[in-house]
């Protein structure tokens, strides 16, 4: 049977137009007075409420055993299908206007094959039927269970990650280029009022500008848990119907459903400013995710202890203790950290002014910790039906994944690791970045991590022992 939408759908639609409405209204009240932003508003309401009308009436949806379809015809009739054992996920997010009027957006994610189906907008107790149907797998539905949820006290972690501490001024800045452009379009903006702001701007005194750079330095890590507090409020992370859920968001809410089969493995990350604070984030590989990065997300930030706990509530218990990499390893990590710079420091004194060489040579200096620290970041462990491997200092991460997850092994030796007998090993998954890799491990501990992962893939490629002097095998 044909489903529509829910009817509430015109009010979402109509609260989601009101911003151009005003800027339609805006435009007439500067060109032509009042009279004309009433008449440009009442042609943007009604055009905007035909449109909704129309795709209201056009649109329908259908779930049957196998697939969901989604119907529309308003000039051409177009179906779009989706067989649901090709469902990766089903999120379901709500805007302010959709949780006031008990509405939802379901979106449905089949993968790079089955492309993405959206609902927009549908009752909440619908969206939770049609996340739970396309989810089942079978008739069994097992107890919800919460499995991580953070605390308010961990939103003061938001600071130590870059991208929350600068998002805020990024939204600033492209509100403040629109606002620039729509001004410059509408001649508020002309030459001498911008040599005026300058001039005033130059004349300040040193105490004002002082103040200022304070306020901004103030302002960004507030602003940045502020941010954060927008995004990730009431994270929760539950285990429901054979799927993780991670429901997450203050104004917007979201939820995003990650089926347990399709989970190979999970990732802790975190960057130095993390690490003093022991904080890391936890995110899920799952095969065939699009937008992995952000649905894929099962913690924002949280103590270390409790991202290692629901990892191993995921997938398993993290293996540990991680083997440490052979000595010749540091080396490498020393000399690829500081060479980049000590190379543009020798260009410098034969070709650059003298401060560029003393620059360069600095940073060649500084990079020399920065070594020494990702050479103590390099580890893997097996365990447990799970590898991990870790890697990285401004940006380390550690991921673990099942044994089953894994499809395809690499080793690769560049002319100076054969001479260090050094490898890089890297485990082939079908989920998140496609691969994995160990780097700088000595040769023989790579073969053998393989060979006991899959010893029917490794030992065909391994050179026989050697005879024994009656001419048996040696065991």
């Amino acid at each position: 049977m044909n489903v529509r939408l829910h009817p509430l759908t015109f009010v979402v639609g109509a609260v989601r137009e009101l911003i151009a409405l005003l800027a339609a209204g805006a435009t007439g009240l500067l060109v032509g007075g009042m009279s004309t932003a009433f008449y440009f508003t009442l042609v943007g309401l009604t055009l905007g409420l035909v449109f909704h009308v129309a795709d209201w009436m056009t649109f329908t949806y259908v779930l049957h055993d196998d697939r969901i379809e989604l119907r529309r015809a308003l000039i051409g009739r177009s179906v779009k299908s989706i067989p649901r054992d090709r469902i990766r996920g089903v999120d379901v997010s709500a805007s302010l206007p959709h949780r006031l009027l008990g509405l939802a957006i379901v979106r449905i994610d089949a993968g790079a094959d089955g492309g993405e189906g959206e609902l927009n907008a549908v009752s909440r107790h619908e969206a939770e039927r049609l996340r739970r149907v396309l989810l089942a797998r079978d008739g069994h539905a097992p107890p919800q269970r919460v499995l991580a949820r953070m605390r308010p006290r961990w939103y003061v972690y938001a600071p130590l990650s870059g991208a929350y501490l600068l998002t805020p001024f990024a939204v600033a800045g492209s509100l403040l280029g629109t606002l620039y452009n729509l001004g410059d379009d509408l001649g508020l903006i002309t030459r001498e009022r911008v040599e005026n702001f300058g001039h005033d701007v130059v004349g300040l005194s040193t105490a004002v500008v002082l103040a200022l750079i304070i306020l901004v330095l103030i302002a960004m890590p507030v602003m940045s848990v502020i941010a954060f507090t927008l995004f990730n409020w009431d994270f929760t992370v539950r285990e429901r119907d054979g799927s993780v859920i991670a429901e997450r968001g203050l104004v917007t809410r979201r939820s995003v459903s990650l089926e347990r089969r399709r989970l190979r493995g999970v990732e802790l990350i975190d960057n130095p400013f993390e690490r003093l604070a022991g904080v890391a984030r936890v995110g899920a590989l799952i095969t065939g995710l699009g937008d992995a990065a952000h649905r894929g997300r099962l913690l924002p930030a949280a103590p270390r202890p409790v991202a290692e706990s629901l990892a191993a509530r995921v997938l398993g218990p993290v293996p540990a203790p991680l083997t440490a990499h052979p000595p010749a390893a540091r080396g490498r990590r020393i000399v690829r950290a500081a060479a980049p710079p000590a190379a543009f420091a020798v260009l410098a004194v034969l070709a650059g002014p003298p401060w560029v060489a003393y620059l360069c040579a600095g940073l060649a200096v500084l990079a020399v910790p920065l070594g020494l620290d990702r050479y103590r970041q390099l580890g893997h462990a097996s365990g447990g039906g799970r590898l991990t491997v870790r890697s990285g200092s401004l940006r380390r991460r550690q991921i673990v994944v099942e044994h089953g997850a894994i499809v395809g092994w690499r080793i690769r030796r560049t002319l100076f690791q054969r001479r260090l007998g050094l490898a890089t090993l890297v485990a082939a998954v079908g989920a998140g970045d496609g691969g994995y890799s160990s780097a700088d491990m000595a040769e023989e501990d790579a073969v053998a991590l393989a060979a006991a992962i899959t010893p029917d893939w490794v030992a065909p490629f391994l050179a026989a022992p050697p005879p024994t002097r009656g001419g048996a095998p040696r065991t």
